[in-house]
């Protein structure tokens, strides 16, 4: 059966739970893997299966990585503990027994919609203890009728939205003062689903359905914008998820999940098109008359060049340095172009495509949001012994960008973590000390086992993964993030300081107390008194106890009142001077 492309859509989410006692809890409790891969097992829809490479394509997927990277990549162990880094879960679905469609219209044109439908080979959630999450749709087309380029750029907009991106407006309003006011929200959807969103959704059940028709009465009422759409929630059925933050007040224990990137899944896509995998991986000429003459011929094939030369000088470059199509794909536009300067765009192009294979008609491409693979189509690459590409992008190069996504999500995630503790309203229980402690457990834990400088010995893999790290900003954000926790981990000891200065300025007062008594009786010694002074004082029965041991303790007593009530006064008034400051 033909192959025509794959895609993966991946969601990037963040998680841990609330609600009860949970909201005062640190990190690494609020965010224990161990007992929400029992909530997953207990649905009896989610599997977690140890990873064995026990068949030819699993094995040369754990095979391609450092053996140190494999734990964070594949979940080996028979049981998740508190060691565990991944749990690895697969619905119980059959491979392309089921589908996954949407209806795409096109601007103005609102009664022209077209169905795309794709096969599900598999959905899976990789659950991360550092409190992310990555829920995966693994789908193949296989249809002849939408096989395209229009169509693949197509299902890779469409298909990865999960709400809407905005609502449109009536462009007669858009000078009007009352633009401020509007609240016409299924107008702006039906404007949205004309240009970004699709206008429905279905995947494995008829009952899993999503056209966004309830959203606009949630965001009069002033609810937030964010909950898994319908043809996505059902796979979560009898999960406590929640998607609110008013809702973290709750008394039962819940499961609080929100995206770390936007309304958009990443998008992973192989596509196979002899005709245009040519096109993008041939040269410009390098003389005008050669390219003008390249030019008219181009006009007889499906992919005009859109390059020019500038200034006389020779063009040699590959043709996808200026193709309109390859921009698209990289950068997942549908209609027009995103960059309409075409300086910028072949700056952009040359900063996103990974071109060591152009010679043999293959492009790869990495932007934040997508990770694409050009070549000849399924039937082409067999006859050419090639077709292992295809796997590659399904597993190695899966992997590879994951792990990306995951060091991305974890940086956003440790970042909400420090405003969160950096809000000292809500550090009471536990103490400061305790969770930034907790948080910096975390962030070692993912320098370590997360967030690797090189994850493979082979040249490709070794060139992708830098290039895949450049293009998200890890390294940089990995530096911020570094700084910010030190500067939280500064600031406690700072307030760790000043509570240990607190306690000896009370022991030094303490001990201040005792001076004069202790003065008093080295000077005087224990028996400056005799017995025959304290007759006509102390009652008869009492003379036996030590006369001196009475005076000293009458000293005592007079000397650590008045110091007490020296300590407490020079309290009030210290209190009293903070107070002031902080208002």
């Amino acid at each position: 059966m033909e192959l025509y492309s794959t895609h993966i859509f991946l969601f990037p989410f963040q998680w841990y739970f609330t609600g009860g006692k949970a909201e005062h809890d640190t990190l690494e409790k609020r965010t224990s893997l161990e007992q929400l891969v029992r909530n997953f097992e207990e649905t009896r829809r989610w599997r977690r299966r140890p990873y064995k490479p026990d068949n030819v394509l699993s094995y040369n997927e754990y095979n391609y990585f450092y053996d140190f990277v494999r734990d964070t990549m594949f979940d080996r162990q028979e049981a998740i503990n508190k060691r565990s880094v991944l749990a690895n879960l697969f619905y119980d679905i059959v491979p392309e027994q089921h589908t996954f469609s949407f209806e795409v219209g096109h601007a103005g044109q609102s009664k022209s919609w077209k169905e795309y439908t794709l096969l599900i080979d598999s959905i899976i959630v990789h659950l991360y203890s550092s409190g992310v999450g990555v829920l995966s749709f693994h789908l193949n087309n296989r249809k002849p009728d939408q096989k395209e380029i229009d169509d693949i750029l197509k299902i890779n907009q469409y298909g990865r939205r999960i709400y809407p991106p905005f609502f449109g407006m009536d462009h007669q309003m858009v000078a009007e003062p009352e633009k401020y006011l509007s609240k016409d929200f299924e107008k702006g959807l039906e404007i949205t689903q004309n240009k970004e969103l699709a206008r429905s959704f279905r995947m494995i059940d008829p009952g899993w359905f999503e056209d966004f028709s309830g959203l606009p009465a949630d965001l009069a009422a002033g609810r937030e914008p964010f909950r898994l759409p319908g043809h996505i929630a059902p796979l979560f059925r009898d999960i406590p998820l929640i998607f609110s933050k008013s809702e973290q007040k709750s008394t039962s224990r819940q499961i609080y999940i929100s995206p770390l990137l936007d309304d958009r899944m990443f998008c992973i896509c192989w596509y196979g098109n002899d005709a245009l995998a040519k096109e993008l991986s041939c040269k410009v000429p390098v003389s005008h008359q050669e390219f003008d003459g390249y030019i008219r011929e181009s006009r007889k094939v499906r992919f005009p060049v859109t390059a020019t030369i500038q200034g006389g000088s020779p063009a040699s470059a590959y043709n996808f340095m200026h193709h309109e199509l390859w921009y698209k794909l990289l950068f997942v536009d549908c209609g027009l172009s995103t960059c309409q300067n075409m300086e910028m765009k072949e700056k952009l192009i040359d900063r996103h495509t990974y071109a060591r294979w152009a010679d043999y008609n293959t492009l790869f491409g990495i932007t934040r949001y997508s990770f694409i693979c050009i070549s000849e189509e399924y039937s082409t690459l067999c006859k050419n012994d090639a077709s292992f590409l295809i796997n590659h992008t399904q597993t190695i190069y899966y992997k590879l960008i994951e792990l990306c996504l995951v060091q991305r999500a974890c940086i956003l995630r440790f970042s909400d973590e420090v405003a969160r503790i950096s809000d000292m309203s809500r550090t009471v229980k536990p103490s400061l000390t305790d969770r930034v402690s907790s948080l910096y457990k975390q962030y070692i834990r993912f320098v370590n086992r997360v967030f690797f400088r090189e994850i493979t010995a082979q040249e490709q893999g070794i060139e992708l993964y830098e290039m895949a790290q450049r293009v998200m900003s890890i390294p940089e954000n990995v530096k911020d993030l570094d700084n910010e926790i030190s500067e939280l981990h500064h600031y406690v000891g700072i307030q760790e300081e000043q509570k240990t200065n607190r306690s000896l300025w009370y022991l030094t007062l303490i001990g201040a107390s005792f001076v004069i008594p202790s003065f008093l009786a080295g000077f005087f010694g224990m028996n400056l008194f005799g017995e025959e002074d304290f007759k006509w004082i102390i009652p008869h029965y009492l003379v036996t106890i030590s006369h001196t041991t009475w005076f000293v303790a009458a000293v005592v007593f007079n000397t650590m009142a008045v110091m007490t009530g020296l300590l407490f006064w020079i309290y009030h008034l210290k209190q009293r001077g903070i107070k002031q400051k902080e208002q």
